[in-house]
This record gives C-alpha cells, sequence and structure tokens, in this order.
C-alpha cells in the first residue's frame, strides 16, 4: 500500500504562505468585529473616533502577528479550516444577503440619492448558482478530507468538479469587476468582493495538489518491482517523495479537463428545464445592469425630484415601490402607486371643481417643496411614505365614490 500523505514527516508552513493565511482569517473574521466596535466610539467626538480605529488597526495587527506565529510553530492545519469555511462559506452568505437584501433591484438611477449599487446576480436565477457553488465546494471539502486516491469514478468527478469550481467563480470575478479592488481597499465591509477570486486560489491550489499526490503516485508505483517479496508482504520501504516535487498527473488532468463541460452541462440542463430557457444558467449574471456581463441597460432619471416624485424616487425600492417610468413636463421622472393616486385626485378635482382643484395645488405647493428639500435619504423617504398611506387611502375612496369612469384608468393614465 502507497503511503497516504498523511503518513509522510509532517512539514511547517513556509512563512509567506503563513502570513497570507494569518491575515485571511483575521481580517475576515475579527475585523468585522473590530469595526463594529470602533464605528459607535466614532460617533462620539472626532478624537474619540480616530483612537478608536487606531485601536482598531493596532488590535488587527497584533492578532495577525499572533495568529501568523502559531501557525509556524503549529501547522495550518484549524487555521486552513477556518480559512476554507471563510471563503467558500461566510464571503458568499454574507455577499449574498446584502445582494439581495441591500443592493437595488432597479436597473433606475434617479440621481437623488447618490451612487447606486445594483445586485450583481438576477434574484430569481441566483439559487441556482447557489446550489451550484454548494456542489463543488462539497466536492473541494472530501478532496481535503480524503487525500487518498478514490475509486476512479470518484475520483475524476472531484477534479473535474475543482475545475468547474474555478471555471465559475471566474465567471463571478469577472462580473464584480471593478468591485473586486474594493475588497482590497476596505476589507472590513467589502472582503466579499473579493469571494471569487480567493475562491478562485483555493479550487486551483486543491486542484494542483491533488494531482501532484495522484503523480506521486504514479512515481511510486513505478518503482515497486512485483518480483520482490519485500513488496508482496506490504513491507514496502520506498523513498519519501516531497510532493512539491512531484509531477502532476497530466493523464487524469486531460480527462478532468474533458469532464469539467459534461459537469457544467447537467448544469445548464437543470437550470435550462427550471427556468424554461435553454441559457438560463447565464442570465443570473446577463439578467443584470451595472455589472461587467450586464445586458440591462440603466434607466437614468434626471435628478429634479421634489413632492411625492422625491419619495418614489429616493426610498427603499421594497417600500415605495416604483411601478414604471413617467414624464412631467417632458421630462422623465419615478412613478409609484401613491404618486398617481395623488395626482389621480388633482386630475379629478380639476375636472369636476377646478377653482378648489387649483387652491389644492397652490396649497400643496407652497407645503410640499419646502419638505421635499430635506428629504435627502432613502429611511427619510420612506418616513414620508408611510406618514402620506392615510392620505393615499382617502384620494383613492373619493375617487372611488366621485369618479363617474374608470379611477384605474385615471391613475393609470397620469404621467403617461
Amino acid at each position: 500500500m502507497l503511503p497516504s500523505e498523511d503518513e509522510l514527516p509532517p512539514t511547517l508552513p513556509s512563512w509567506s504562505y503563513a502570513a497570507g493565511l494569518a491575515v485571511l482569517v483575521v481580517t475576515g473574521y475579527l475585523s468585522p468585529l473590530l469595526l463594529l466596535v470602533a464605528l459607535p466610539l466614532g460617533s462620539i467626538h472626532a478624537v474619540v473616533g480616530f483612537l478608536a480605529a487606531a485601536g482598531a488597526f493596532v488590535g488587527w495587527l497584533v492578532a495577525i502577528v499572533r495568529t501568523h506565529r502559531k501557525i509556524r510553530a503549529k501547522g495550518d492545519q484549524p487555521w486552513r479550516k477556518a480559512a476554507d469555511i471563510l471563503v467558500l462559506g461566510v464571503l458568499p452568505a454574507w455577499g449574498l444577503v446584502y445582494a439581495l437584501l441591500l443592493a437595488d433591484a432597479d436597473c433606475i438611477d434617479d440621481q437623488c440619492g447618490g451612487p447606486t449599487a445594483y445586485r450583481p446576480f438576477a434574484a430569481t436565477h441566483v439559487f441556482g448558482l447557489v446550489a451550484l457553488h454548494a456542489a463543488l465546494s462539497l466536492a473541494y471539502a472530501i478532496s481535503r478530507r480524503r487525500s487518498e486516491a478514490l475509486r476512479p469514478a470518484a475520483e475524476l468527478t472531484i477534479l473535474s468538479s475543482l475545475v468547474v469550481g474555478i471555471v465559475v467563480h471566474t465567471a463571478v470575478a469577472i462580473q464584480f469587476g471593478g468591485w473586486l479592488a474594493l475588497g482590497l481597499v476596505f476589507p472590513p465591509v467589502f472582503l466579499p468582493c473579493l469571494a471569487p477570486l480567493l475562491a478562485i486560489l483555493f479550487f486551483g491550489a486543491e486542484l494542483l495538489r491533488r494531482l501532484r499526490l495522484r503523480g506521486r503516485d504514479a512515481m511510486l508505483e513505478k518503482m515497486i518491482d512485483p518480483k520482490q517479496s519485500k513488496y508482496r508482504d506490504g513491507e514496502r520501504h520506498l523513498p519519501e517523495v516531497p510532493l512539491a516535487s512531484a509531477r502532476v498527473h497530466r493523464v487524469l488532468l486531460a480527462k478532468a479537463l474533458g469532464v469539467s463541460p459534461v459537469l457544467l452541462g447537467v448544469h445548464f440542463v437543470i437550470q435550462g428545464l427550471w427556468h424554461g430557457r435553454p441559457l438560463a444558467a447565464l442570465e443570473v449574471l446577463t439578467k443584470t445592469c451595472g455589472y461587467t456581463l450586464s445586458q440591462i441597460p440603466i434607466e437614468v432619471v434626471p435628478a429634479n425630484c421634489h413632492y411625492l416624485c422625491t419619495v418614489a424616487a429616493r426610498g427603499h425600492r421594497g417600500l415605495v415601490r416604483p411601478e414604471r417610468i413617467g414624464k412631467r413636463g417632458g421630462v422623465p421622472i419615478l412613478v409609484n402607486r401613491q404618486l398617481a393616486i395623488a395626482n389621480a385626485f388633482e386630475d379629478l378635482l380639476h375636472e369636476r371643481w377646478p377653482r378648489f382643484g387649483r387652491l389644492a395645488r397652490r396649497t400643496y405647493d407652497a407645503l410640499g417643496l419646502p419638505v421635499s428639500r430635506y428629504i435627502r435619504g432613502p429611511w427619510l423617504a420612506d418616513a414620508v411614505y408611510l406618514v402620506m398611506k392615510p392620505a393615499e387611502w382617502a384620494f383613492y375612496t373619493a375617487l372611488l365614490l366621485l369618479d363617474r369612469r374608470s379611477p384605474e384608468a385615471r391613475i393609470d393614465r397620469m404621467y403617461r
């Protein structure tokens, strides 16, 4: 029986490898906690904020140095497991929560709330990508856990999955584009942006390690002379071959490269059947806006947001629910149902009681414009939207009672 990797004399990690691993683990797990402690202190006073930030930075450096020393002295096994969980589990989940809950789902730039971060993945397709990532991460975990050669079919599946992992995360990294740099500039918040690059490194390193293990196995097999009895009784005294000097098993690499498109094709077929389109697996990246592979254009609305238009444009999309692009004075604006109902009520007043309608418009202009100038952020726009809800219901009730024609038709005509 050939010696497994665990049976060989252990080697301590190199200085550079230990340093990189220490930086990754400490930054991924500790820096967000330090940031959460420093931010509240920074709101007290500028000096207190500076001291808190300096203390957090020093604590981050100290943790890296101590972790580096432990890795160099005792090996990397627990720290490498922590890094695997971070890169393939924590960071993707962290990024997915941000993409689905915080990033903008609509490809509309209203120019009222500053730069907009759009969703990098299509919400209706992202769960297929999550399932694929989970399957590839499982293959990675098996490879890390079982370094010895598996049965031929299982071994080839593991190697092919590692190749697919490199391909998939390369596509995601290309999709992120410039956002990748933010993970280096401010990692406590934007480290998930680096997750695709880190996953490529981890899958690539594991693929290389496993191919070298199989290459070393093949080389040791050639050293065995079946005619010598000392190898028949299981007491083989083979020379130790460092893994770093072992050659890659080229035959297995060629087979893995050939099978990996088949595995990726299975995912495409499943996604195509699920969504009813043959290229649905690609739409998780293409049905987005603002990213490298996005194909949906961003609609720009000029920055003249005020009155209830300010609420429709600046509030959180999930609450204020903008429905379409309308026009006011020839200028595109965002229209939600609250705005359309209010305008329909005003239109009814001008139609049935013109003098009262003009008075209502003058009053609304006198009160609405000053208020709208203070609506700068989405949370305040949300608050105004909720405060205006009773008025919206009253306007709609009046339309149901007083409009001789269809109220919904009048609402739909607004800002067309």
